[in-house]
């Protein structure tokens, strides 16, 4: 059973690679905007240790800088899917580093966390070099990446999180994030809960010292996070894990502002990356962009 789904989730992924091609075929990166791809985090030449670095064209002593985290299931997606995302973001008026990270089932849960840390301390060291201002720094991802990035941020304030999932946190201070239709809940009784526990944390992640916190709703996360955006929408097939979660952050006092769009067949799951443009896309990447700025970093 286990090699069928190993099987099954590299064919999705060949098959999800070949839609982003589709999908980028006609898209070009507009003038007003510079990209550089694929520059390493780690000195390993593993592809998947890379980043995407975008910024407005015109240079400016200093701009806010968003790391930004691909969803797909933790399985599939790339820094490439939400290329046209990213240039959005970037419009805002930030330096985007779009993070690559190692996929299900070539590697654990633990070893995607440590990729984000990484990716991180590149991002340190990086930034100014690409006009970045280290006073303000945010977090964006989604549905996965929104899971991802609320680990590796919550392991920063949380030593006993971080000892359970054997990462070494990175120390680039993170002031604000936004989560978007976030796959924060791996253990619900639903299709990511039935079959995907023992891909992410192994087969007897039960038994492990990180168990407890495959809860997200644990204060040792909840507690941990800076303030946090979050946005889903009626239609968005996991509506109910932000709700949840926005309850979980209520109930632990850590600040937070939910986006919730009404019934809309077009506002589907992570619809603001999938479809960046639509004008219900563009309120979200525009609020989310004030709310992040909103938070410097205390001198």
């Amino acid at each position: 059973m286990h090699n069928f789904m190993k099987s099954m989730f590299l064919k999705q992924r060949e098959e999800f690679d070949q839609e982003t091609k589709v999908r980028n075929a006609k898209f070009q990166i507009p003038d007003d905007i510079k990209l550089v791809e694929n520059v390493p985090y780690l000195n390993d030449r593993c592809p998947a240790h890379t980043m995407d670095i975008y910024r407005p064209a015109k240079l400016v002593p200093s701009r806010p800088v968003i790391i930004n985290v691909h969803g797909g299931g933790l399985m599939e997606g790339s820094k490439e899917f939400n290329r046209r995302f990213c240039v959005q973001l970037c419009r805002q008026n930030f330096v985007i580093f779009s993070v690559e990270y190692r996929l299900i089932p070539d590697v654990t849960v633990y070893e995607q966390f440590n990729d984000i840390s990484r990716a991180m301390d590149a991002v340190k060291s990086l930034m100014t070099r690409y006009q970045g201002n280290p006073n303000q720094v945010y977090m964006v991802g989604d549905s996965a990446g929104a899971y991802l990035a609320v680990y590796a941020v919550a392991m920063q304030n949380s030593p006993e999180l971080a000892v359970a999932a054997h990462v070494h946190p990175s120390t680039l201070q993170i002031q604000a994030m936004g989560l978007i239709s976030g796959m924060f809940y791996t253990r619900k009784l639903d299709k990511i809960g039935l079959f995907l526990p023992s891909f992410l944390y192994g087969s007897r992640y039960r038994k492990t010292s990180f168990a407890p916190y495959t809860n997200p709703e644990h204060p040792a996360i909840t507690k941990n996070l800076p303030p946090c955006y979050l946005v889903t929408s009626k239609n968005d097939m996991l509506q109910h894990y932000t709700l949840n979660f926005a309850k979980a952050l209520k109930k632990h006092n850590s600040p937070y502002h939910l986006q919730d769009f009404p019934a809309n067949k077009a506002l589907t799951h992570a619809f603001s990356v999938f479809e960046p443009e639509m004008p219900e896309s563009i309120k979200v990447i525009h609020d989310m962009s004030n709310f992040l700025r909103h938070f410097p970093e205390k001198i």
